[in-house]
């Protein structure tokens, strides 16, 4: 078994994550990123990229974003019990606009996590309902379905910490490319 426990894939185009730092990986955390140029690969990329990582846990993040400190041991100790799991994080309370206030009810009526609160699951799990499926406007509802038909999802963690003034432009460009 690897040490690493946790592996974060941040989202995104080349051009996009070009400019982007990822934290360095340590013994418990692994941190790669999806460049990805055309739609059409994504899905086959993001499976490979997944197969070939080291951590127990995958965590899907949007660009510029990534879990704060109690969320980032939250995950290590979901990934060492080792059992099936699931799950998102919160909206970042801090940013208050019309649009994420319907992010928020979408999320709270249909319990599917949006492209700007990331994913987070066992990689069993993953393999276990096949994948990702396909990516669509809402990229994380074809897979919450599959991860339903299995197991209740985790309580969501705190928010991501964002590192970018133009989150909005971010994710359209990480789900438009």
């Amino acid at each position: 078994m690897s040490q690493e426990l946790v592996t974060y894939i941040v989202l995104g185009s080349k051009t996009r994550l070009k400019g982007t730092k990822l934290p360095l990986n340590n013994k418990y955390e692994e941190y790669l990123h999806l460049n990805f140029d055309a739609k059409e690969n994504i899905e086959k990329n993001l499976d490979e990229l997944i197969a070939l990582s080291r951590g127990e846990l995958i965590v899907l993040l949007p660009p510029s974003s990534f879990p704060n400190t109690q969320a980032k041991e939250a995950l290590k100790k979901i990934a060492l019990i080792g059992l099936s799991s699931w799950g998102w994080f919160d909206f970042n309370l801090k940013r208050k606009n019309f649009l994420q206030n319907i992010k928020k009810i979408n999320t709270l009526v249909r319990s599917i996590p949006d492209l700007e609160q990331g994913i987070y699951f066992s990689k069993s799990l993953y393999f276990s309902v096949g994948g990702i499926g396909s990516l669509n406007t809402s990229p994380f509802s074809e897979i919450a379905k599959r991860f339903y038909s299995r197991i209740d999802p985790q309580k969501p963690l705190s928010p991501l910490i964002i590192r970018t003034k133009n989150l909005t432009l971010d994710l359209y460009n990480a789900s438009k490319s």
